[in-house]
């Protein structure tokens, strides 16, 4: 991903929305708002830097440097390219392309581990799983024949 800044940063800012623990997230919003403040996307960077210190870091270094990427970001309060990331709409993740699929969006999902993917992988094999069609219609485990749609 060196070679593409942009990816970097949507890729680090997906990662930010994971459920970890305190510290671990800490450590994403800390790596996102370095990402984004090096690429000069000083209010994303911003965005990361404020929910860094919503955390009350313990580290006070990373505390030190999100208050002073807040400082920059309140000067220039713009980012320099456009990123595949809004934190004010939820979202999840499509398990083969790593995009966002806004809340509101059409998707579709694996029937046997249910991760959601963009409309365009509908018939591929489940790249999360392995086992089943995209999209496909499943009826799940039946055990008799009262079961049977």
């Amino acid at each position: 991903l060196k070679d593409d800044p942009v990816r970097q940063q949507e890729l680090a800012a997906y990662f930010t929305h994971c459920k970890l623990q305190t510290p671990h997230l800490r450590l994403a919003y800390f790596s996102a708002m370095t990402v984004c403040y090096k690429s000069k996307n000083m209010a994303t960077a911003a965005h990361f830097a404020r929910s860094l210190l919503d955390t009350n870091p313990t580290i006070e270094s990373q505390a030190r440097t999100a208050r002073q990427v807040m400082q920059a970001a309140e000067r220039n309060m713009t980012d320099a390219t456009t990123l595949n990331y809004d934190f004010r709409n939820p979202f999840v993740i499509c398990g083969s392309t790593y995009v966002p699929i806004y809340k509101g969006q059409k998707d579709v999902a694996c029937p046997y581990c249910t991760a959601r993917f963009v409309p365009s992988q509908e018939g591929n094999i489940c790249s999360v799983c392995d086992l089943a069609v995209i999209g496909a219609d499943a009826s799940g485990l039946l055990c008799s024949a009262s079961q049977v749609r």
